[in-house]
């Protein structure tokens, strides 16, 4: 089987974790039940999420020359993660997130950027060999969009499959992607992208259908507890149930299916079998707290699969 070799453009962030009964009011002093630091950032955690699916993953980013950064590096090293376009900003703190974690698993996250913001299209052009030798190309929206747009137009020219993920949510030109390419949102990103409020599987269908007319990529939207749905390669709507887990954080479960996609398409699985593979990756993610060590090995997919199946599919409409 062909080991797919996947770039990941994208940020690198100590997570500072707080287990909440719930969020105080304004004004509020609350006690946290919990407090866990752990590497972090959507690009950091895809990278490792691939390697740990057994692709060759190299990451480009940026870290503070502090020791957030040194130990974001050695964990790297220690997950196989090549980082050799992983630089050090002088004078500026690595990324932060702050991610609070309620009573029901839920998360949100609060993100001080750092030296993640300071990646520019330099930093790119320094890894041209490296982008022209990859399979894939893994992006998110937690560096510089301009860098974004460069990076998907330069792998464009070098015919390296991208891969949006575009998180956080917020604006962002998808008509640079192409009808190779694959945009990964989650419900919230799906919202703010297409501008169509998301209730219900009808309003994925019809933010699906909206994001159809301005870009010709895959799409899938990821919408945690109900499941996920996607296009398909014939021109139908498929809808996967979620799989069912006792969730403990959500946290990296994006990041988990983001990989799960990117590995099943590089080993030669349908997108059917690839999307699967994607559900279960994140499903396993929500059962264990915090977001790296969230991250399955695909050993713990196997397992899965094997009590468990690989998870239902539905055709539910024509594009």
């Amino acid at each position: 089987m062909k080991t797919p070799r996947v770039l990941i453009i994208g940020s690198l962030n100590m997570d500072m974790v707080l287990k909440i009964d719930r969020m105080p009011n304004s004004g509020e002093n609350l006690f946290a039940r919990e407090f866990s630091m752990f590497p972090g950032g959507k690009g950091n955690n895809q990278a490792i999420a691939c390697a740990r699916l057994g692709a060759w993953v190299s990451i480009i980013g940026k870290v503070g020359d502090d020791e957030f950064g040194d130990r974001l590096l050695l964990n790297l090293e220690q997950e196989n993660v090549d980082f050799a376009f992983v630089s050090k900003k002088p004078l500026t703190h690595t990324g932060l997130a702050f991610i609070f974690i309620d009573a029901q698993g839920e998360n949100r996250i609060l993100v001080a950027p750092g030296a993640n913001m300071d990646l520019s299209i330099e930093d790119i052009d320094r890894a041209t060999e490296l982008l022209k030798s990859v399979d894939f190309l893994l992006l998110q929206l937690e560096v510089p969009k301009e860098v974004v747009r460069y990076s998907i137009e330069k792998a464009h020219h070098y015919g390296v499959k991208v891969v949006l993920n575009p998180a956080p949510a917020q604006p962002f030109s998808i008509e640079i992607l192409s009808a190779n390419d694959i945009i990964t949102p989650n419900k919230y990103e799906a919202e703010v992208l297409s501008g169509v409020t998301i209730h219900s599987l009808e309003g994925a269908k019809k933010a699906i259908r909206v994001l159809n007319e301005r870009c010709k990529a895959q799409k899938v939207i990821a919408l945690g507890e109900q499941g996920a749905i996607s296009t398909s390669q014939d021109g139908r709507l498929l809808y996967f149930p979620p799989r069912e887990v006792k969730v403990e954080d959500t946290t990296a479960a994006g990041d988990a299916f983001n990989a799960g996609l990117v590995m099943g398409i590089g080993t030669g699985r349908s997108w059917i079998e690839s999307l699967k593979l994607a559900n279960t990756a994140g499903a396993i993610a929500c059962t264990k707290m915090g977001a790296q060590s969230a991250l399955p090995h695909m050993r713990d997919i196997e397992r899965f699969i094997s009590r468990m199946g690989d998870g239902e599919i539905q055709i539910i409409d024509e594009l």
